[in-house]
This record gives C-alpha cells, sequence and structure tokens, in this order.
C-alpha cells in the first residue's frame, strides 16, 4: 500500500508540473527531463492511462513541450521496419513541433504490463478536414514513468475509426476465397 501511494504522488506531480508548464530546468538540480522525479518509477495501468491521455491531449492541443514531457530525454521513436526514426528530445520537438493545428490523436485501446513496464495502444491519428487518418497500434517501453521506446505499425484508411474497423463495403484483399 505505500508502494502504491508514492507511486500515486510521484504520479500527480509529474502530472501536475506538466499542467502547470514546468519545462526544461530543475527540480533537485537534475536537467533534461520536463519534471526530474526520481529514479525508478514504475506506473501503474492507470497511470500509464493517464499519461496515454495527456500525451493525445497535448498532440491534439500542438502543445509540443508537454507531450516532450511524455518522453525520456533519450527516447526512440520509430516505425519499423524503415519508415520513421526520431531519437531524443531536439529532433522529437522538430518532429512534434510540425503538427498542423486540428490534429487529432484518439487511444481506442490501450494495454498495460505493469511488471515490465511495457505497453500498446491502439490509436487514430488525423486531420479532421481530411477524408483519410492514420490508424495502427503503438507499443511502448517505459523507464522512470516515461517513454523510452516507441514503436508504431500503422495504415491509412477513413477518418473515421469504425468505418476502418467495418467488415462492409469493402473488396478485402485476402479472404478465404482467393488465399493460395
Amino acid at each position: 500500500m505505500r508502494s502504491h501511494s508514492r507511486r500515486s504522488a510521484l504520479l500527480a506531480v509529474l502530472l501536475l508540473g506538466m499542467a502547470l508548464g514546468f519545462r526544461q530546468g530543475s527540480v533537485r538540480g537534475e536537467a533534461k527531463n520536463a519534471l526530474v522525479i526520481g529514479s525508478s518509477v514504475r506506473l501503474t495501468a492507470t497511470e500509464f492511462t493517464k499519461v496515454m491521455e495527456l500525451l493525445a491531449r497535448s498532440w491534439s492541443q500542438q502543445d509540443t513541450e508537454a507531450a516532450l514531457s511524455c518522453f525520456t530525454a533519450d527516447a526512440v521513436y520509430i516505425e519499423p521496419p524503415d519508415i520513421q526514426f526520431f531519437e531524443g528530445h531536439t529532433e522529437l520537438r522538430a518532429y512534434f513541433g510540425a503538427l498542423k493545428p486540428g490534429t487529432f490523436m484518439k487511444f481506442h485501446n490501450l494495454w498495460f504490463d505493469e511488471t515490465r513496464q511495457v505497453g500498446a495502444g491502439e490509436y487514430s491519428f488525423g486531420l479532421p478536414d481530411r477524408p483519410t487518418a492514420n490508424h495502427g497500434v503503438v507499443v511502448l517501453e517505459l523507464r522512470d514513468g516515461q517513454i523510452a521506446i516507441w514503436r508504431e505499425y500503422q495504415r491509412k484508411g477513413p477518418r473515421e475509426f469504425r468505418d476502418f474497423l467495418a467488415r462492409e463495403g469493402k473488396t478485402w484483399k485476402w479472404t478465404i476465397q482467393n488465399y493460395p
């Protein structure tokens, strides 16, 4: 119970710091993270969900610094096998900073393994005035309560997630009728 209370308190301090705009700087004389809260922070599934909701909200509001605060200073953001690769806050700041006004990010489902500090999320990402959006899954590895590795796998499809998932009205590339 005591470690759960400590974890909750640390997450509350982290989220409060992000909400109040703590940025590069120091809480205890350390630099590089948006808010330094110590080492070996381990999130619960509920805390993981809060971090992911903050990230989605930050991207949707084009708040680059708040989004960066969800990532470690040396985070790796990739779309394998060779689509996207960004490393560290400097590169991520430029990438996130290029988001256009109106960009939306929504997580439909989130999963988190508290023991391994590994999570996944099913998401939609795009612009509301476009007929298409990217829908995908991201696998995340956390370190000290922040995203250290982001691996996304996505496909472009109809803007609305329900249309992306719909079975009717599509010409499927693979079915049992055409499978070799």
